[in-house]
């Protein structure tokens, strides 16, 4: 990451430069450049010039980020940390509740090594790319109380976004983050529950900052970054917008539940009123989406009437 840092300005700096102030040789430098190269940051290599990335990074400052969380959310944190590399900041946040279960654990990371997605997919993690951040909670009233919190997350991404000047963003359910039909972010949530016991929460976010091109072609369907759709945002800030909102509905989910979520997340709702598709489960479903219930299942219009879907793959169907 030192290499990184040198190059975070995005101006040229010399192979002889950068070996000088590593400390190292220009074959390590042209071998360090390769490798983040294949892990998908656009860096220049010019003869004559040197090295630079092509977008200038800002990168994540815990302090900075700390100073604009409110003072209510500060409260409410009880372990706070920003990671360069990690495998996986749900992963992070895991362990630490297992060691110490208590709420409030935030962890943010440059770049995940094995990030996941829903239904165990890969999520591509470039570094600086994309806001890797988890939040752990512990529901002391058990499972039952996390009902919808998923779909209560993505209402809570969507007004910190908002509150940064980010507008036009819709919901995809269940998890997707959209603006005009292309995935922004994602959320993934991880349970570990004792049968009448605490239930241990872990809200995984994913939101593409400046995705750089080498990236988005190994992805396979359309995708969108903040840096498309409001250039000028300060990343500290937006960091901590999402943290904020995240940490108050965990706070608050107990006694208000899905229910006190529901109307905003329909007026975010991408699928409504549009013909879809239902895959993944025993046999695939087709008809109009029409929105979701109390507990934030998908609801369909069939040929047979209207049914809730609690799984699947929901996608547009061509008519």
């Amino acid at each position: 990451m030192e290499l990184l840092a040198l190059l975070a300005d995005g101006q040229f700096h010399s192979g002889v430069d950068l070996a000088q102030q590593l400390n190292v040789s220009r074959t390590t430098i042209s071998k360090r450049v390769a490798d983040w190269q294949a892990l998908g940051l656009d860096i220049d290599t010019v003869t004559g010039k040197g090295y630079r990335l092509q977008t200038p990074i800002d990168w994540l400052n815990q302090a900075k980020i700390y100073a604009f969380l409110p003072n209510n959310i500060q409260s409410l944190i009880s372990e706070f940390s920003v990671q360069q590399i990690i495998s996986s900041t749900n992963d992070f946040v895991a362990q630490s509740l297992q060691k110490k279960s208590q709420s409030g654990v935030v962890c943010l990371a440059e770049m995940q090594s094995a990030g996941r997605g829903r239904r165990g997919r890969t999520w591509l993690s470039p570094a600086a790319g994309t806001f890797y951040g988890s939040v752990g909670w512990v529901f002391n009233e058990g499972f039952q109380v996390v009902e919808g919190l998923s779909l209560a997350i993505g209402v809570a991404v969507i007004q910190a976004l908002n509150t940064c000047g980010v507008e036009g963003l819709q919901l995809k359910w269940p998890n997707d983050i959209v603006w005009q039909g292309k995935k922004l972010g994602g959320i993934l949530i991880e349970m570990n529950a004792e049968v009448g016991g605490s239930c241990q929460v872990v809200v995984g976010v994913g939101v593409n900052l400046a995705l750089p091109q080498t990236v988005k072609k190994h992805i396979d369907q359309e995708v969108t970054d903040l840096r498309e759709i409001c250039p000028d945002l300060n990343r500290q800030q937006v960091t901590a917008a999402v943290i904020s909102q995240i940490v108050q509905v965990l706070s608050d989910y107990a006694v208000k539940g899905f229910k006190y979520y529901r109307q905003t997340w329909q007026s975010y709702d991408a699928l409504f009123g549009l013909p879809v598709k239902v895959l993944g489960l025993a046999q695939m479903i087709e008809g109009t989406a029409t929105g979701i219930d109390e507990q934030g299942a998908f609801l369909i219009k069939t040929a047979t009437g209207i049914e809730a879907i609690s799984g699947g793959e929901v996608s547009i169907r061509k008519v």
